[in-house]
């Protein structure tokens, strides 16, 4: 089986607005406006023998930027080669002689769209390709943007009436304001119910000091890159004074920076992306040696679509490393474009069962939806 055809659909889909009961607008900590829409770029191979697959990827920078990479660096790399051959086409693209073009992150959809080929010729579900699964459900932290106090609470009880036991909401407005905002969380959710905090940078270590050693009562699950990337001196310092687990995550784009978080014992967790890493099979590789150093991960959300996010509870039903709930929005989303959204039950993705990815992909929405 050869890849003849490579096909990129950029999608723009509206995100629920927050009046009912979505995420938009989806603010960041210090940002004057929020999203109100989610953008991704899919990806479509045909085959030789007829099988078509699928995958995708989160795009932030110029379609026309993004496509000319992909036309001219990946795409000769991948025509008329084995989608088995996922080892070789990541070698050849991901030289080092082009780092700026993070080229791992573009091959990603690519690779992704390889394993489902896989499994259609194998008539076998991804999951089983990669040696079996280990859960056949992934617990969801349900991602929210920065609110006010009130609107915080409204949303915790609305999140717990739905199920949902994890959120993941964002930081790095002030210090004052975000031990707050854990207070109005801790108290609407109760103590049965668990909370990750995202500072996207945004502290240097002494206000991330200040701002743990102020929410340490309210139990936070962990902090997410609470400082700047390559600061490991001072996270380890910062996590030897504070109780509340502390993770990287932007940290773990760049390469050796998570092996370099381990080796210096700087973390209590990571939370990583296959599209950053370059697909699934890196992501494996990734998780092992996270279990073998003992270090726990969740998977990141960039707003993903129905494809990317069969592809991760795929993978990750497969790896014990992955015992922390997945951060999604996908659940926030008006529409979809698949034919059949993936399951959700009781705050958990129900895995696909189907053959590769397991799921259809709605080719009249995806026209609809794209710009």
């Amino acid at each position: 089986m050869k890849i003849t055809k490579i096909d990129l659909i950029p999608v723009k889909i509206p995100l629920l607005d927050i009046s009912e009961g979505g995420i938009s607008p989806y603010k960041r900590s210090r940002t004057a406006k929020g999203r109100t829409d989610v953008k991704s770029l899919i990806f479509r191979l045909e085959t030789n023998k007829g099988f078509v697959g699928w995958g995708e990827m989160h795009f932030d920078k110029p379609f026309s930027v993004v496509n000319s990479i992909i036309k001219e660096i990946i795409s000769p790399v991948v025509l008329n080669k084995s989608p088995f051959d996922i080892n070789k086409m990541l070698r050849k693209v991901d030289t080092g002689e082009r780092a700026e073009l993070n080229a791992r992150a573009l091959f990603a959809g690519i690779e992704v769209a390889c394993w489902d080929l896989m499994g259609k010729e194998a008539q076998k579900p991804i999951y089983e390709l990669l040696g079996g699964k280990i859960r056949d459900s992934i617990e969801i932290a349900y991602c929210v943007a920065v609110l006010d106090i009130e609107n915080t609470k409204k949303k915790v009880k609305q999140i717990k009436e739905e199920g949902y036991t994890t959120i993941k909401t964002k930081g790095g407005e002030s210090i004052e304001f975000d031990i707050e905002r854990a207070r109005a969380i801790r108290e609407a959710a109760g103590s049965n119910f668990d909370f990750r905090v995202d500072i996207n940078q945004r502290y240097n270590p002494p206000q991330a000091l200040r701002y743990i050693k102020g929410v340490e009562e309210f139990d936070l699950q962990y902090i997410e890159q609470p400082i700047p990337t390559n600061m490991f001196g001072a996270l380890n310092d910062l996590r030897k004074r504070v109780k509340t687990p502390l993770a990287i995550n932007e940290d773990c784009y760049i390469p050796n920076n998570l092996f370099s978080a381990i080796k210096q014992d700087s973390i209590d967790l990571a939370v990583v992306d296959y599209e950053h890493l370059g697909g699934i099979s890196s992501l494996v590789k990734t998780a092992h040696i996270a279990e073998e150093a003992g270090l726990p991960l969740a998977h990141h959300c960039s707003f993903d679509m129905g494809i990317k996010t069969a592809a991760i509870l795929h993978a990750t039903s497969t790896l014990s490393a992955f015992s922390y709930p997945m951060d999604s929005t996908y659940f926030a989303h008006a529409d979809d474009i698949l034919i059949n959204k993936i399951e959700i039950e009781n705050g958990r993705f129900m895995l696909p069962k189907g053959i590769g990815l397991g799921i259809e992909v709605d080719e009249d929405k995806l026209s609809r939806y794209s710009i």
